[in-house]
């Protein structure tokens, strides 16, 4: 039996295994597409093979290599998380690959290659991690919570960038995705917020600190997600940022954002609502932050930090219409510094995913995150561009440009 290699891949779509990298006994010569060489099976499911190639032992491409790479779909049997919005759990998908016909070796004194069955897993890769620490751990305000935190490379690099020259940004998962680091970094992409577009628009680089919470940000004290605009988190929250920016000279306390998605969306307005001198900007996406719950004082407190809130008309699991249309009306006649934009509905606007019919795939409405990994969100709520000193800006570049 012979060793394979997963490499895991964040994608719009959740994280899976995108390529399998099989190791061989000796180099092969073949320099074409493998793909009909071998047959593979996860967790008892034929998967297809689109493409192969001979390659090093990191999966890149040579005319003989000592390795085969798989590139595989994206389907039920390559998935890393599973379940939904409301609850999700890693997996790893256990492998099978059986050669089918035989291939040349590199020297011709050692036969061909053939008859062979990789069936042990030698381990994962996932590039998409690349700068993450999820290791990390702590008590706040009396809970123990895990965290993940992603280093820019000027850091990583221990190239010294200027003390508090560098942003921190707060990244708060949804409701499916807690208490495990993989999960609240990979289900819904987080690590999109690491990636050379993202870092480049928050000024060339930026920390990125994502806690998973022990329960649901939205859980006021049942252990339960509760719709009540409070949370028994608030304080840890405040104090895992305060002693974050005290644990890493080179973070900025005039440029401490916060954002997150639709359950972190909520906790986002919660924070700005409770700690309205600490951040230098929010981004709330599909925010579950009920306006009619408000206070006056609350929004009031909100108005002082400028926010960006994001959302798609077509939200079935939160309601626009009693979250981020409400929401931004109340602050602007604060006079409040807030952009929304309103999607009519989350559509891919990468050119790579398409349904049956070949129009571009159309996600569920709640999923307006994949527009903001993309930097797709650059228009307010009537429809004109967002400007900064008269320049149209996107969102990202928006967020990089405030100070406390």
């Amino acid at each position: 039996m012979a060793e394979y290699r997963t490499v895991t891949t964040a994608t719009d779509r959740g994280a899976y295994v995108s390529r399998l990298v099989l190791d061989l006994p000796y180099d092969v010569a073949d320099a074409g597409d493998l793909a009909d060489a071998f047959a593979v099976r996860a967790d008892g499911e034929d998967v297809a093979v689109l493409r192969a190639w001979a390659c090093d032992e990191r999966g890149a491409r040579r005319p003989g290599g000592s390795h085969v790479a798989l590139e595989l779909p994206e389907v039920r049997a390559t998935q890393r998380i599973g379940g939904g919005v409301m609850g999700s759990r890693e997996l790893m998908p256990v492998f099978h690959v059986a050669q089918r016909r035989a291939l040349a070796a590199k020297n011709p004194s050692a036969g061909a290659l053939e008859g062979l069955v990789f069936d042990e897993s030698a381990g994962d890769t996932c590039t998409d991690l690349l700068g993450w620490d999820l290791t990390g751990e702590g008590d706040f305000d009396g809970y123990h919570m895990r965290l993940s935190l992603f280093a820019p490379e000027c850091v990583r690099g221990n190239r010294a960038p200027r003390p508090r020259s560098v942003p921190l940004l707060l990244w708060l998962h949804g409701a499916g995705e807690p208490r495990v680091p993989f999960l609240t970094v990979m289900a819904n992409r987080v690590t999109a917020l690491g990636q050379p577009d993202i870092q480049a628009k928050l000024g060339g680089a930026a920390y990125v600190l994502a806690p998973s919470s022990p329960t649901y940000w939205m859980d006021s004290g049942s252990g339960r997600m509760e719709d009540d605009n409070q949370s028994r988190y608030v304080r840890a929250l405040g104090d895992m940022v305060r002693r974050a920016v005290a644990a890493l000279p080179a973070v900025d306390p005039s440029r401490v954002y916060v954002g997150g998605l639709s359950n972190g969306g909520f906790m986002t307005c919660r924070l700005l609502a409770d700690y309205p001198d600490l951040f230098a900007a929010g981004i709330a996406v599909c925010p579950a932050w009920n306006d009619d719950l408000a206070t006056e004082a609350e929004v009031a407190a909100i108005a002082r930090t400028p926010l960006w809130l994001v959302q798609s008309a077509d939200d079935d699991i939160v309601d626009p219409r009693r979250t981020s249309i409400p929401t931004y009306r109340h602050l602007r006649r604060l006079g409040a510094d807030v952009h929304l934009t309103l999607f009519d509905h989350v559509d891919d606007l990468t050119g790579r995913y398409h349904d049956a019919s070949g129009a571009p795939l159309r996600y569920r409405g709640h999923f307006c995150w994949v527009e903001v990994y993309h930097d797709f969100v650059d228009v307010d709520a009537d429809g004109s561009p967002v400007t900064v000193g008269g320049r149209p800006v996107s969102l990202w570049e928006w967020v990089g440009l405030q100070r406390r």
